[in-house]
């Protein structure tokens, strides 16, 4: 199992439609999604983890969910309350 951990730069203000459109993907992704926003720690800041059986399944889910026309409009949206920049890392999951 691995997760792929996007960290977003959140413009000021928009915290709270970046959290609802991440909750939006959550909920049309179809696998665990875990959206995690700062209580202490760098401000404007969003990290969203998303799990995957292993990198052909990640590579299958993107590979499907990009062409979709849903995802082009919550790309759009995503755009217009992010900064440039962040992270994206893949870590394996030890339990």
């Amino acid at each position: 199992m691995i997760v792929e951990r996007f960290t977003y730069n959140v413009k000021r203000g928009c915290m709270q439609e970046a959290m609802a459109l991440c909750k939006s993907f959550a909920e049309s992704a179809g696998r665990t999604v875990r959206i995690y926003a700062p209580r202490i720690g760098p401000l404007g800041t969003l990290v969203v983890d998303t799990e995957f059986e292993g990198l052909v399944d990640r590579e299958k889910f993107w590979a499907e969910w990009a062409p979709k026309p849903d995802s082009a409009a919550l790309l759009e949206k995503w755009r217009a309350v992010t900064e440039r920049g962040g992270t994206c890392e893949i870590w394996n999951l030890v339990d």
